[in-house]
């Protein structure tokens, strides 16, 4: 592992930003000092503590995947192995299933979480042994720092166990310096039981809405749904859905009405975000901002279409996730633009090429992230937020543990049935909960519904579709993977989830099979190591704790 020095980050601005009647937390300028000096004012503590929160963003000091987190490698780890998003150049490695253990995502990614890990430890290991009379109201403001910093350590140990499995567990009063070579954990459980921990401990300390009103900041919800999300890990359905049914009940969320909002520009912290990482609107949004803050956001020139939106390449979307929709599916329209068509918020038309660049990648453009000309108003940076969890999510998550705990038939205390919950997603999918929207919200170019329509039932479409029906898994398991397909397409959760519910190969086989001259005409074999990412191979070099022999099998 990488030595570091033994100071503290502190974080010099804690202003926030107003915008929709809301605050947010800002983490935006840092420098280092010593622990002594920070733990000696309760301002100093929050400000070393949004020295925490700034890992999650960007490095504009970094190289390239530093200065682009959130988008590299998070995209390619959780969406590009399922082929319905794709890379060319360097990234098309993924769609081909050919990732070796040197490639250098592996290694920016797995040392920009223990970096996160390194500076919680350190931010939590000083933390403990302050006194409680440092804070204006004692205790109490000391186990809400301590719950958020917990929470941050447990989100990128979450990250790190979800890609590379077993890894080192760096515990308080461990950093790079002190523990530069430390072996992998001997199981993945191991990594799993400490994550659900620290959340846990979060989730009984925080309320549901951020403390201090400060939206970007650790919650109950969030603490809740990422403990779920471990369980399940872990096939213990009966804890995970627990948890999920608490997030339901205790009514803090709803599903954003129009699909088509969840990703606009200048939209943060909507009802149905249970986490996210903000990327604010500044005055200056040119390539001079980056001098400035690491929170800003190159999403939008990644992904533009590199012919008629100069985009880099980095996120094509397939054929088959193109024509895998049912008629009336607005997700599609809101989620991508197709060969031919034109995106309704920059007016600039796809060519009806087939393919383009010289990897013969499909020319679809997902429209998520692709919502302004690149380079307009002199705006390199998007002010748009990187959405990790969402409320579908926690919906979905829930309706899988009813299907696995209680069946398919079975009611909650709501009165609904897993395929109740998907019917709910699919209702606001087909556009039914835009039409109580005033026609000018929100100012999104893609109609509004005017009256309600029809929408398949989930149970009864996936039962009789003969293409999903030939699936051999069960029927609420390919509709919860189709669902999760069309929902969350270039989000962070589509691979994971595949190779999770054990859908990966069969998936695959069915939506991609192999030679078969379509767009895509994947030419590899699933191979099941592949559904874990290789330790990175300069780690293996570094760590002596660490040899040859503990690399993931495969690699």
């Amino acid at each position: 592992m990488k030595r570091v020095s033994l100071y503290i980050i502190l974080a010099l601005s804690i202003v926030v930003v107003t915008s929709c009647s809301k605050d947010y937390l800002s983490v935006d300028r840092y420098d280092i000092v010593e622990p002594k000096v920070m733990f000696s004012s309760e301002e100093y503590i929050l400000q070393g503590l949004n020295g925490v929160y700034d890992m999650l963003y960007p490095d504009k000091n970094g190289n390239d995947i530093q200065q682009n987190w959130n988008f590299k490698p998070q995209m390619a780890f959780s969406n590009y192995p399922a082929l319905d998003c794709q890379a060319n150049g360097w990234d098309n490695e993924f769609t081909r299933h050919a990732w070796k253990a040197d490639k250098d995502m592996f290694e920016i990614g797995w040392l920009n979480c223990y970096k996160g890990v390194d500076r919680a430890n350190r931010f939590i290991k000083n933390l403990a042994d302050t006194d409680p009379s440092v804070f204006a109201n004692g205790q109490a403001t000391k186990d809400i720092i301590m719950a958020e910093a917990r929470a941050i350590r447990a989100f990128f140990y979450f990250y790190l166990a979800q890609n590379f499995g077993r890894v080192p567990m760096l515990m308080e009063g461990e950093t790079y310096s002190t523990s530069p070579n430390k072996g992998r954990a001997e199981t993945v459980e191991e990594t799993w039981n400490f994550v659900i921990a620290d959340f846990e401990y979060a989730a009984n300390v925080l309320a549901w809405t951020p403390w201090k009103g400060e939206y970007g900041r650790i919650t109950k919800g969030m603490a809740k749904a990422y403990m779920a999300q471990a369980y399940l890990y872990l096939k213990d359905f009966i804890s995970a859905k627990a948890l999920l049914n608490e997030i339901i009940a205790s009514g803090t969320y709803e599903l954003e009405k129009c699909y088509g909002t969840i990703h606009t520009e200048n939209h943060w912290w909507s009802k149905e975000s249970v986490w996210e990482v903000a990327f604010p609107d500044f005055e200056d949004m040119s390539w001079g901002a980056t001098g400035k803050t690491d929170a800003v956001w190159f999403v939008s020139y990644l992904t533009a279409n590199p012919q008629v939106g100069g985009g880099w390449g980095a996120l094509f979307i397939s054929d088959e996730y193109v024509q895998s929709f049912e008629s009336g599916d607005k997700r599609k329209a809101y989620s991508v633009v197709a060969r031919g068509e034109t995106n309704p918020y920059t007016g600039e038309t796809l060519t009806n090429d087939l393919t383009i660049t010289s990897e013969a990648m499909p020319n679809n453009t997902c429209l998520k992230q692709w919502k302004r000309k690149t380079g307009s108003n002199n705006k390199v940076y998007y002010s748009q937020s990187a959405v990790w969890m969402r409320y579908a999510a926690v919906l979905l998550n829930y309706a899988e543990c009813m299907f696995e705990t209680v069946g398919e038939s079975a009611t909650d205390e709501r009165g609904k049935t897993g395929w109740d919950y998907i019917n709910e997603i699919r209702d606001r999918a087909w556009g039914n909960q835009e039409v109580s929207l005033q026609p000018s919200y929100p100012n999104e170019p893609i109609p509004l519904n005017a009256a309600p329509v029809v929408v398949p039932d989930a149970k009864t479409f996936y039962e009789n579709n003969a293409h999903y029906a030939s699936y051999t898994a069960a029927s609420w398991k390919v509709a919860l993977t189709m669902e999760r397909r069309h929902e969350f397409l270039a989000e962070y959760s589509f691979w994971y989830d595949l190779v999770r519910t054990g859908m990966a190969e069969e998936y695959l086989n069915k939506e991609y099979p192999k030679n078969s001259g379509s767009t895509t005409n994947r030419q590899f074999d699933f191979q099941e190591y592949r559904t874990i990412y290789p330790i990175p191979y300069l780690e293996i070099i570094r760590n002596t704790a660490i040899g040859p022999e503990n690399q993931n099998p495969g690699y």
